[in-house]
Protein backbone atom coordinates (compact mmCIF):
# COMPACT_ATOMS: atom_id res chain seq x y z
CA UNK A 1 0.00 0.00 0.00
CA UNK A 2 1.17 3.43 -0.69
CA UNK A 3 1.89 4.33 2.94
CA UNK A 4 1.91 8.25 2.12
CA UNK A 5 -1.48 8.43 0.38
CA UNK A 6 -3.72 6.69 3.08
CA UNK A 7 -4.09 9.19 6.58
CA UNK A 8 -5.11 5.80 8.20
CA UNK A 9 -1.52 4.80 8.67
CA UNK A 10 0.55 7.31 10.73
CA UNK A 11 4.23 6.29 9.72
CA UNK A 12 6.18 6.74 6.68
CA UNK A 13 7.48 3.26 5.35
CA UNK A 14 11.50 3.20 6.90
CA UNK A 15 9.26 3.68 10.24
CA UNK A 16 7.40 1.13 9.42
CA UNK A 17 10.20 -1.21 8.49
CA UNK A 18 12.07 -0.13 11.75
CA UNK A 19 9.12 -1.18 13.70
CA UNK A 20 8.05 -3.97 12.19
CA UNK A 21 11.78 -4.87 12.74
CA UNK A 22 11.48 -4.40 16.51
CA UNK A 23 8.50 -6.38 17.14
CA UNK A 24 9.99 -9.58 15.25
CA UNK A 25 13.08 -9.04 17.26
CA UNK A 26 10.32 -9.06 20.56
CA UNK A 27 10.50 -4.88 21.02
CA UNK A 28 8.89 -2.01 20.32
CA UNK A 29 9.10 1.13 21.17
CA UNK A 30 7.86 0.58 24.12
CA UNK A 31 11.02 -1.84 25.19
CA UNK A 32 13.57 0.24 27.22
CA UNK A 33 17.06 0.68 25.23
CA UNK A 34 16.06 -1.22 22.09
CA UNK A 35 19.52 -2.22 20.26
CA UNK A 36 20.05 -0.96 16.97
CA UNK A 37 18.52 -3.17 13.74
CA UNK A 38 21.29 -4.25 12.06
CA UNK A 39 20.97 -4.22 8.33
CA UNK A 40 21.56 -7.79 7.30
CA UNK A 41 20.15 -9.06 10.44
CA UNK A 42 20.25 -12.39 9.92
CA UNK A 43 17.25 -12.71 12.33
CA UNK A 44 14.94 -11.08 9.87
CA UNK A 45 14.55 -14.60 7.67
CA UNK A 46 11.14 -15.21 8.00
CA UNK A 47 10.19 -11.39 7.29
CA UNK A 48 12.63 -12.17 4.21
CA UNK A 49 10.49 -14.92 2.84
CA UNK A 50 7.54 -12.62 2.22
CA UNK A 51 9.87 -11.10 -0.78
CA UNK A 52 8.90 -14.13 -2.47
CA UNK A 53 5.99 -12.95 -3.70
CA UNK A 54 7.69 -9.25 -5.03
CA UNK A 55 8.98 -8.38 -8.28
CA UNK A 56 12.54 -8.83 -8.09
CA UNK A 57 15.33 -6.22 -10.08
CA UNK A 58 18.78 -6.31 -11.45
CA UNK A 59 19.59 -4.45 -8.04
CA UNK A 60 17.76 -6.77 -6.08
CA UNK A 61 19.49 -10.07 -7.57
CA UNK A 62 22.52 -8.30 -7.08
CA UNK A 63 22.26 -8.09 -3.57
CA UNK A 64 20.72 -11.67 -2.97
CA UNK A 65 23.66 -12.71 -4.64
CA UNK A 66 26.07 -10.58 -2.26
CA UNK A 67 24.47 -12.19 0.57
CA UNK A 68 25.35 -15.13 -0.37
CA UNK A 69 29.11 -14.44 -0.37
CA UNK A 70 28.42 -13.78 3.53
CA UNK A 71 31.73 -15.17 5.78
CA UNK A 72 30.02 -14.85 8.68
CA UNK A 73 26.98 -17.37 8.79
CA UNK A 74 27.18 -20.65 10.84
CA UNK A 75 25.11 -22.68 9.10
CA UNK A 76 24.75 -24.80 12.57
CA UNK A 77 22.44 -22.32 13.47
CA UNK A 78 19.38 -22.53 12.02
CA UNK A 79 18.65 -19.11 12.14
CA UNK A 80 21.74 -18.37 10.00
CA UNK A 81 20.86 -21.81 7.63
CA UNK A 82 17.00 -20.13 7.43
CA UNK A 83 18.28 -16.97 6.21
CA UNK A 84 20.46 -17.68 3.04
CA UNK A 85 18.21 -20.53 2.19
CA UNK A 86 15.52 -17.89 2.15
CA UNK A 87 18.33 -15.92 -0.05
CA UNK A 88 17.83 -18.67 -2.59
CA UNK A 89 14.21 -19.55 -2.63
CA UNK A 90 14.09 -16.00 -3.25
CA UNK A 91 15.68 -16.30 -6.66
CA UNK A 92 14.19 -19.04 -7.51
CA UNK A 93 11.26 -17.68 -7.27
CA UNK A 94 12.38 -14.76 -9.68
CA UNK A 95 11.72 -14.18 -12.78
CA UNK A 96 13.38 -16.68 -15.17
CA UNK A 97 14.68 -14.17 -17.86
CA UNK A 98 16.02 -12.08 -14.87
CA UNK A 99 18.23 -14.99 -12.93
CA UNK A 100 18.65 -16.95 -15.95
CA UNK A 101 22.00 -14.35 -17.08
CA UNK A 102 23.01 -14.88 -13.56
CA UNK A 103 22.97 -18.56 -13.26
CA UNK A 104 26.74 -18.80 -13.05
CA UNK A 105 26.83 -15.95 -10.95
CA UNK A 106 24.21 -17.74 -8.40
CA UNK A 107 25.53 -21.52 -9.02
CA UNK A 108 29.55 -20.10 -7.84
CA UNK A 109 28.13 -18.65 -4.61
CA UNK A 110 29.17 -21.28 -1.34
CA UNK A 111 25.88 -20.42 0.42
CA UNK A 112 23.38 -21.53 -2.23
CA UNK A 113 21.43 -24.14 -0.75
CA UNK A 114 22.70 -27.71 -2.77
CA UNK A 115 18.52 -28.69 -2.36
CA UNK A 116 17.73 -26.02 -4.51
CA UNK A 117 19.92 -26.64 -7.41
CA UNK A 118 17.55 -28.37 -10.09
CA UNK A 119 14.35 -26.17 -9.23
CA UNK A 120 17.23 -23.41 -9.96
CA UNK A 121 17.92 -25.22 -12.93
CA UNK A 122 15.01 -25.67 -14.52
CA UNK A 123 13.88 -21.94 -13.58
CA UNK A 124 17.05 -20.83 -16.03
CA UNK A 125 15.75 -23.34 -18.75
CA UNK A 126 12.33 -22.33 -19.01
CA UNK A 127 13.48 -18.69 -19.36
CA UNK A 128 13.23 -19.70 -23.32
CA UNK A 129 9.87 -21.68 -22.88
CA UNK A 130 6.57 -20.54 -23.95
CA UNK A 131 3.01 -20.85 -23.16
CA UNK A 132 3.01 -24.36 -25.17
CA UNK A 133 6.27 -25.52 -23.33
CA UNK A 134 5.49 -24.98 -19.93
CA UNK A 135 1.75 -26.12 -20.30
CA UNK A 136 3.19 -28.95 -21.80
CA UNK A 137 5.47 -29.77 -19.07
CA UNK A 138 2.70 -28.86 -16.88
CA UNK A 139 -0.03 -31.60 -18.09
CA UNK A 140 3.16 -34.65 -18.46
CA UNK A 141 4.25 -34.03 -14.74
CA UNK A 142 0.79 -34.23 -13.61
CA UNK A 143 -0.49 -37.26 -15.52
CA UNK A 144 2.84 -39.01 -13.47
CA UNK A 145 1.54 -37.60 -10.27
CA UNK A 146 -1.94 -38.55 -10.77
CA UNK A 147 -0.28 -42.02 -11.24
CA UNK A 148 1.67 -42.07 -8.20
CA UNK A 149 0.61 -43.50 -4.68
CA UNK A 150 2.80 -41.25 -2.35
CA UNK A 151 4.19 -37.83 -3.67
CA UNK A 152 7.85 -36.55 -2.50
CA UNK A 153 8.55 -32.79 -1.11
CA UNK A 154 10.23 -32.66 -4.36
CA UNK A 155 7.35 -33.32 -6.34
CA UNK A 156 4.32 -30.87 -4.43
CA UNK A 157 7.59 -27.95 -4.99
CA UNK A 158 7.87 -28.56 -8.66
CA UNK A 159 3.66 -28.44 -9.36
CA UNK A 160 3.84 -24.90 -7.91
CA UNK A 161 7.10 -24.20 -9.65
CA UNK A 162 5.52 -25.17 -12.83
CA UNK A 163 2.19 -22.59 -12.16
CA UNK A 164 4.60 -20.05 -11.31
CA UNK A 165 6.13 -20.33 -14.56
CA UNK A 166 3.07 -21.05 -16.29
CA UNK A 167 1.68 -17.18 -14.85
CA UNK A 168 4.73 -15.58 -17.02
CA UNK A 169 2.43 -16.06 -20.32
CA UNK A 170 -0.75 -13.88 -20.46
CA UNK A 171 -1.78 -16.06 -23.68
CA UNK A 172 -2.64 -18.99 -21.83
CA UNK A 173 -6.00 -16.65 -20.30
CA UNK A 174 -8.24 -18.45 -22.90
CA UNK A 175 -7.28 -22.39 -21.61
CA UNK A 176 -7.37 -21.43 -18.34
CA UNK A 177 -11.10 -19.88 -18.24
CA UNK A 178 -11.98 -22.77 -20.41
CA UNK A 179 -11.28 -25.54 -17.41
CA UNK A 180 -12.57 -22.91 -14.62
CA UNK A 181 -15.72 -23.08 -16.51
CA UNK A 182 -15.08 -27.10 -16.67
CA UNK A 183 -15.88 -26.84 -20.76
CA UNK A 184 -13.76 -26.80 -24.24
CA UNK A 185 -11.14 -26.90 -22.56
CA UNK A 186 -9.71 -30.40 -24.45
CA UNK A 187 -8.40 -32.07 -22.14
CA UNK A 188 -8.54 -35.64 -20.70
CA UNK A 189 -11.43 -35.61 -18.35
CA UNK A 190 -9.86 -37.58 -15.47
CA UNK A 191 -6.89 -35.31 -15.96
CA UNK A 192 -8.65 -31.88 -16.03
CA UNK A 193 -10.50 -33.04 -12.55
CA UNK A 194 -7.06 -33.92 -11.24
CA UNK A 195 -5.44 -30.49 -11.96
CA UNK A 196 -8.46 -28.35 -11.06
CA UNK A 197 -7.36 -26.64 -8.13
CA UNK A 198 -3.88 -25.55 -9.76
CA UNK A 199 -6.07 -23.58 -12.27
CA UNK A 200 -7.64 -21.99 -9.57
CA UNK A 201 -3.94 -21.15 -8.45
CA UNK A 202 -3.06 -20.44 -11.84
CA UNK A 203 -5.89 -18.16 -12.85
CA UNK A 204 -4.99 -16.49 -9.33
CA UNK A 205 -1.23 -15.88 -10.03
CA UNK A 206 -2.30 -14.90 -13.55
CA UNK A 207 -4.38 -12.22 -12.36
CA UNK A 208 -7.10 -13.04 -14.41
CA UNK A 209 -10.07 -10.60 -13.48
CA UNK A 210 -12.02 -12.80 -16.19
CA UNK A 211 -12.27 -15.27 -13.79
CA UNK A 212 -13.46 -13.94 -10.42
CA UNK A 213 -17.32 -14.72 -10.95
CA UNK A 214 -15.86 -18.32 -12.00
CA UNK A 215 -14.19 -18.60 -8.69
CA UNK A 216 -16.72 -17.39 -6.65
CA UNK A 217 -18.87 -19.59 -7.94
CA UNK A 218 -16.54 -22.31 -7.29
CA UNK A 219 -16.11 -21.31 -3.41
CA UNK A 220 -19.97 -20.65 -3.33
CA UNK A 221 -20.07 -24.65 -4.22
CA UNK A 222 -17.89 -24.83 -1.00
CA UNK A 223 -15.90 -28.13 -2.93
CA UNK A 224 -13.25 -29.11 -0.58
CA UNK A 225 -10.79 -29.41 -2.80
CA UNK A 226 -10.28 -25.79 -4.32
CA UNK A 227 -11.90 -23.99 -0.89
CA UNK A 228 -8.51 -22.88 0.12
CA UNK A 229 -7.15 -22.01 -3.55
CA UNK A 230 -10.22 -19.81 -4.30
CA UNK A 231 -9.18 -17.16 -1.22
CA UNK A 232 -6.11 -17.28 -2.30
CA UNK A 233 -5.90 -17.12 -5.88
CA UNK A 234 -8.90 -13.89 -5.36
CA UNK A 235 -6.36 -12.45 -2.86
CA UNK A 236 -3.72 -12.60 -5.46
CA UNK A 237 -6.00 -10.95 -8.44
CA UNK A 238 -6.05 -8.09 -5.17
CA UNK A 239 -8.38 -5.71 -7.15
CA UNK A 240 -11.16 -3.70 -6.52
CA UNK A 241 -13.21 -5.92 -8.84
CA UNK A 242 -12.80 -8.84 -6.77
CA UNK A 243 -13.66 -6.50 -3.19
CA UNK A 244 -17.14 -5.87 -5.15
CA UNK A 245 -17.76 -8.80 -6.62
CA UNK A 246 -17.21 -10.53 -2.70
CA UNK A 247 -19.44 -7.22 -1.90
CA UNK A 248 -22.31 -8.42 -4.07
CA UNK A 249 -22.65 -11.95 -2.86
CA UNK A 250 -21.57 -12.01 0.42
CA UNK A 251 -24.97 -11.52 2.59
CA UNK A 252 -26.20 -14.59 0.61
CA UNK A 253 -22.99 -16.53 1.09
CA UNK A 254 -22.70 -19.04 4.45
CA UNK A 255 -20.46 -19.77 7.25
CA UNK A 256 -17.33 -21.32 5.05
CA UNK A 257 -18.24 -18.81 2.28
CA UNK A 258 -17.43 -15.53 4.10
CA UNK A 259 -14.23 -17.28 5.62
CA UNK A 260 -13.33 -18.12 2.33
CA UNK A 261 -13.91 -14.58 1.00
CA UNK A 262 -12.35 -12.97 4.05
CA UNK A 263 -8.87 -14.70 3.50
CA UNK A 264 -9.31 -12.98 0.47
CA UNK A 265 -9.97 -9.35 1.39
CA UNK A 266 -6.92 -9.62 3.95
CA UNK A 267 -4.79 -9.65 0.97
CA UNK A 268 -6.27 -6.59 -1.23
CA UNK A 269 -5.03 -3.34 0.18
CA UNK A 270 -7.09 -0.85 -1.87
CA UNK A 271 -9.41 2.29 0.30
CA UNK A 272 -12.54 0.14 -0.92
CA UNK A 273 -11.48 -2.74 0.30
CA UNK A 274 -9.96 -1.57 3.62
CA UNK A 275 -13.92 0.07 4.23
CA UNK A 276 -15.32 -3.09 2.66
CA UNK A 277 -13.81 -4.85 5.58
CA UNK A 278 -15.10 -2.52 8.77
CA UNK A 279 -18.92 -2.28 6.99
CA UNK A 280 -18.50 -6.50 7.13
CA UNK A 281 -16.80 -6.64 10.66
CA UNK A 282 -19.60 -4.30 12.25
CA UNK A 283 -22.50 -6.89 11.17
CA UNK A 284 -21.05 -9.98 11.11
CA UNK A 285 -23.36 -12.72 12.26
CA UNK A 286 -20.79 -15.64 12.65
CA UNK A 287 -17.94 -14.87 15.68
CA UNK A 288 -15.90 -17.59 13.96
CA UNK A 289 -15.63 -14.69 10.58
CA UNK A 290 -16.18 -11.84 12.72
CA UNK A 291 -12.20 -12.84 14.43
CA UNK A 292 -11.23 -13.11 10.32
CA UNK A 293 -12.78 -10.02 9.54
CA UNK A 294 -10.64 -8.11 12.46
CA UNK A 295 -7.80 -9.97 11.18
CA UNK A 296 -8.29 -8.47 7.55
CA UNK A 297 -9.19 -5.20 9.23
CA UNK A 298 -5.78 -4.88 11.19
CA UNK A 299 -4.38 -5.82 7.65
CA UNK A 300 -5.19 -2.47 6.43
CA UNK A 301 -4.03 -0.31 9.45
CA UNK A 302 -7.00 1.31 9.64
CA UNK A 303 -7.45 3.85 12.81
CA UNK A 304 -11.45 3.52 12.58
CA UNK A 305 -10.62 -0.65 12.96
CA UNK A 306 -8.69 -0.26 16.27
CA UNK A 307 -12.01 -0.34 18.29
CA UNK A 308 -14.37 -2.94 17.00
CA UNK A 309 -11.72 -5.41 17.18
CA UNK A 310 -10.79 -4.58 20.68
CA UNK A 311 -14.21 -5.44 21.41
CA UNK A 312 -13.46 -8.43 19.66
CA UNK A 313 -10.54 -9.83 21.84
CA UNK A 314 -11.78 -8.33 25.26
CA UNK A 315 -12.07 -10.42 28.75
CA UNK A 316 -9.69 -12.49 30.71
CA UNK A 317 -6.86 -14.85 29.61
CA UNK A 318 -8.38 -17.97 30.32
CA UNK A 319 -11.71 -17.18 28.93
CA UNK A 320 -10.35 -16.41 25.22
CA UNK A 321 -10.15 -19.17 22.72
CA UNK A 322 -6.78 -19.17 20.90
CA UNK A 323 -7.76 -17.34 17.59
CA UNK A 324 -8.54 -14.73 19.96
CA UNK A 325 -5.32 -14.88 21.37
CA UNK A 326 -3.75 -14.30 18.22
CA UNK A 327 -6.21 -11.76 16.95
CA UNK A 328 -4.58 -9.61 20.46
CA UNK A 329 -1.15 -10.00 19.73
CA UNK A 330 -1.93 -8.87 16.09
CA UNK A 331 -3.86 -5.80 17.25
CA UNK A 332 -1.00 -4.96 19.92
CA UNK A 333 1.27 -5.40 16.76
CA UNK A 334 -0.36 -2.88 14.45
CA UNK A 335 -1.69 -0.11 16.85
CA UNK A 336 2.70 -0.07 17.69
CA UNK A 337 3.14 0.52 13.99
CA UNK A 338 0.72 3.07 13.85
CA UNK A 339 1.28 4.44 16.70
CA UNK A 340 -2.38 3.93 18.10
CA UNK A 341 -3.63 3.44 21.76
CA UNK A 342 -6.18 2.28 23.56
CA UNK A 343 -6.62 1.50 27.74
CA UNK A 344 -5.76 -1.81 27.49
CA UNK A 345 -2.68 -0.95 25.29
CA UNK A 346 0.10 -1.03 28.01
CA UNK A 347 -1.08 -4.28 29.49
CA UNK A 348 -1.90 -6.02 26.59
CA UNK A 349 1.85 -4.63 25.19
CA UNK A 350 3.83 -6.33 28.41
CA UNK A 351 2.10 -9.49 27.79
CA UNK A 352 2.71 -9.87 23.65
CA UNK A 353 6.49 -9.25 24.82
CA UNK A 354 6.65 -11.46 27.21
CA UNK A 355 4.97 -14.16 25.02
CA UNK A 356 7.23 -12.99 21.55
CA UNK A 357 3.68 -12.32 20.56
CA UNK A 358 2.47 -15.86 21.01
CA UNK A 359 5.27 -17.41 19.97
CA UNK A 360 6.28 -17.93 23.27
CA UNK A 361 9.72 -20.32 23.41
CA UNK A 362 9.00 -21.89 19.64
CA UNK A 363 12.11 -22.91 18.12
CA UNK A 364 12.03 -22.41 14.34
CA UNK A 365 13.02 -25.34 12.15
CA UNK A 366 14.91 -25.71 8.99
CA UNK A 367 13.70 -24.46 5.91
CA UNK A 368 16.14 -27.09 4.21
CA UNK A 369 14.05 -30.09 5.72
CA UNK A 370 10.77 -29.16 3.54
CA UNK A 371 13.13 -29.94 0.69
CA UNK A 372 14.98 -33.35 -0.38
Amino acid sequence: KNVDSHRHVQKTEPQLLFVSSQIHQGQTAKSTGPKPIERNSVNGYSILRHAERLPQTDQTVDWLITELHRDDLDLEDVRHDNYRFAIGLVICKANPSLVAKRHRDVTETPLFPAELSKSFEEVCQAASWDWDRTWQEFLVFNRKLSRKRKWSQGDHHRVHRLIRLLARHPNGENQVLALLQRHGHGIDPGLAEWIDPYVVDLAGFMRLEAAIPHIIERAQLAEPEVADQCGDALGRIGTDAVAKAIASDWDCGDYDFQNIMTSALKKIHTDFCARLCLEFLHVERYSEVSLELGNAVLSHFLTEGIPPVRQLVMGDDDDLVPDQHDLRSRLVATATIMGATFPEYDAWHDDAVKTDYGWHDYEPMRIAENFG
